[in-house]
């Protein structure tokens, strides 16, 4: 008679072991449930152009939390059901395009945000919403600097690359946000033409660019009294530069 009590208590055991190591076991953990869309909006000076945003199937998708880390290529593979978390605490990201590689057409979103998940078959829900990470800039000359000076050369630096711009290009060159920006320009008069003898603009420099905000620096030139060269960054004057115009550069 012990012999079948043992027996039968072992099987007990043994079958509830193996209760708990069945799918349903996934039933105590919790779910989290993203909700995705994609901005394309500039905090300035968004007039006149279209920023070209991705779709949501090529946003990429990381999860990661303690003794958990996972990656989707595609936001449109995730699944909320199929996906069981530990409860716990994660960060849900979403990515397009590299945030730190600069140059035209080049433009990367992203969003992150930190979630609680609960045990229980619980859902947590989280909306994101991807961003332009980089800044737009951009150089434009008015008519009368580019009547004083026929010839203009541009040159754009950041921390990593530098840029000789095309000013007729109707591309965006994208910059990584939070760094400073130098703009330099070599140019040659109208009276210089002849002999093409460069001369050389200060520096001007943009302090820190941000994320989503597209920068345009002009350049203007009046006659009025002294020839004068004022330099604004969306519409807000940064430098002016007086030109002698009785040296001869090549002298």
């Amino acid at each position: 008679m012990k012999k079948v009590l043992l027996f039968a208590f072992t099987a007990l055991l043994v079958a509830s072991c193996q209760k708990d190591n069945t799918p349903q076991a996934e039933s105590s953990k919790g779910r989290i449930a993203i909700t995705a869309t994609v901005a394309g909006e500039l905090t300035t000076r968004a007039e006149g152009i279209t920023l070209p945003t991705p779709s949501l199937s090529e946003l990429s998708l990381h999860i990661a939390g303690d003794n958990f880390e996972q990656s989707w290529s595609s936001f449109a593979d995730y699944n909320t059901d199929e996906n069981r978390f530990t409860a716990g605490n994660y960060t849900v990201t979403l990515s397009y395009g590299d945030s730190t590689a600069e140059g035209y057409n080049t433009p990367a979103f992203g969003a992150t945000k930190s979630v609680v998940v609960l045990d229980r078959n619980r859902t947590t829900e989280v909306a994101l919403t991807a961003k332009l990470t980089k800044a737009i800039v951009e150089v434009k000359t008015t008519e009368a600097f580019n009547n004083y000076f026929p010839v203009s050369d541009f040159k754009l630096t950041t921390a990593s690359n530098s840029f000789d711009l095309d000013l007729s290009s109707t591309e965006h060159l994208f910059v990584a946000a939070s760094q400073s920006v130098k703009i330099d320009c070599s140019c040659i008069r109208q009276s210089n033409l002849a002999n093409e003898a460069y001369e050389h603009l200060a520096a001007q420099t943009i302090s820190e660019v941000k994320a989503k905000t597209r920068y345009i620096v002009t350049y203007d030139l009046t006659t009025a009294g002294n020839v004068k060269i004022t330099i604004k960054l969306n519409d807000e004057p940064i430098g002016t530069q007086v030109i002698d115009t009785e040296i001869n550069p090549n002298a």
